[in-house]
């Protein structure tokens, strides 16, 4: 029998498309499969990967805004004003309120209908494998801990789904260029999801959780997380979190808060997540007597 690996990349701000993802999802399957037998062509029968798409559900409302103010006296820097525009308009519309929760629970419905296609190609307890980007991995936090509190207050609500679906057999988180330090002023102890997955161990007692937050030391919106928490400084005590720096773009974006959206396509990233990814399916596929 063959475990496949599932996994999910979540964008974050910019000006983003459907296909945010296809230049990271090709690159990450050619790395995979650089890292297997002579001969063997299966990559796509060990892992999968699905985008989460959300831009679309807040794009409209931006670009009316924004047609509106660029043509404003007085404003200048266009382009830059654009993207903090997308940035602080995504995470203000994003934020939920006492009463409005709609934006909230159509993003988080996004990821929740991916996890579903996942868990039905790779299996419902198939090892599953998150990467955010920007807002993305403040979305996916939010979106793992509603899960954990769920899960432990009134499981019964999630009993239709697979854990794959519900984040128990959560193995691998890569957040990268991530805004949680400065989404954790919010709260007086920022909490952390569970990680990892609460089944995890038992299903897969060979595979080595870890949780890796990519930064670029130009990138503005990018911090370490390690720190931010007595949990998340205590998930980095147990050797299940780390904070990497990582110098990601090209000459015209390396130096500059424009490293904020190379991550996707840099080497620095793609290829220890790729060899990362291809533990994990080892791990996972450990014959029984080996056990």
């Amino acid at each position: 029998m063959n475990q496949k690996i599932a996994v999910a990349l979540i964008h974050g701000v910019g000006n983003q498309g459907p296909e945010f993802a296809d230049t990271m999802t090709s690159e990450l399957y050619e790395a995979f499969a650089a890292l297997l037998p002579a001969g063997d062509k299966s990559v796509h029968d060990k892992i999968t990967i699905r985008p989460v798409y959300w831009a679309d559900i807040l794009a409209r409302k931006e670009r009316i805004l924004w047609n509106i103010l660029k043509h404003e006296d007085g404003l200048a820097l266009n382009t830059l004003r654009n993207f903090m525009m997308n940035f602080v308009g995504d995470a203000t519309a994003y934020q939920p309120g006492r009463s409005r929760r709609e934006t909230y629970e159509r993003i988080h419905t996004r990821i929740a209908s991916v996890l579903h296609e996942l868990a039905e190609e790779a299996g419902p307890e198939a090892p599953l494998c998150v990467i955010g980007h920007s807002l993305g991995t403040v979305i996916t936090h939010n979106f793992f801990f509603d899960l954990g509190d769920i899960l432990a207050e009134t499981p019964e609500q999630l009993s239709s789904l697979s854990p794959c679906e519900t984040g128990q057999t959560l193995a691998l988180f890569y957040t990268m260029g991530s805004p949680l330090a400065l989404w954790s002023m919010r709260y007086d102890n920022y909490i952390p999801i569970p990680f990892p997955g609460a089944l995890l161990a038992e299903r897969y007692p060979q595979l080595k959780p870890q949780w890796i937050n990519y930064y670029d030391k130009d990138d503005v919106l990018a911090y370490p997380i390690r720190a931010i928490s007595r949990g998340h400084f205590q998930l980095a005590k147990d050797g299940l979190l780390k904070d990497v720096q990582v110098n990601v773009g090209n000459l015209f974006r390396s130096w500059n808060p424009l490293s904020h959206m190379a991550y996707w396509q840099d080497n620095d990233v793609i290829k220890p997540v790729a060899r990362s990814l291809f533990e994990a399916w080892q791990a996972a596929n450990v014959p029984v007597e080996k056990l």
